[in-house]
């Protein structure tokens, strides 16, 4: 009996814990930038970072259909990094980049201070019409 007990007492502190590490599409994940972003934090998901067989892709949000990019995004090596953020690439912790060009999204450091970036957000994206702060929402 105090087994059981003891469980159902951890039980909410548990399910609160896995909750603060979703992706934003109830999915578990360490990966800072799997999940869904969009450039305002009340506005719905615009895009998403899916990953499937190790690769990473994007999908964007088109008449609330889901599009997924074919070309797979790659992370970005340190000096890759620094083409986007000449004299702040030590401020960003992971990057996914188009190797074709034309979509990107960066994960900032804690406590970052790059021009640009959003005090609310610790994301960045870069796409075809600029660059500019992202920030997670929920896929639903």
């Amino acid at each position: 009996m105090r087994p059981r007990l003891c469980l159902l007492l951890l039980a909410p502190l548990l399910f609160g814990a896995c909750r603060q590490a979703d992706d934003g599409a109830g999915v578990f994940s360490s990966d800072p930038l799997l999940g869904c972003y969009a450039t305002h934090p009340r506005k719905p998901a615009e895009f998403r970072i899916e990953q499937q067989q190790g690769q990473y892709h994007v999908a964007f949000n088109r008449d609330e259909q889901w599009q997924r990019d074919p070309t797979a995004l790659q992370v970005s090596t340190r000096a890759e990094i620094s083409r986007y953020f000449k004299d702040d690439a030590d401020q960003i912790d992971k990057a996914l980049v188009r190797p074709t060009g034309g979509f990107g999204i960066f994960h900032f450091n804690p406590g970052a201070t790059l021009k640009g970036k959003a005090n609310d957000s610790d994301y960045m994206a870069l796409v075809l019409i600029g660059a500019g702060p992202v920030f997670k929402v929920r896929c639903g």
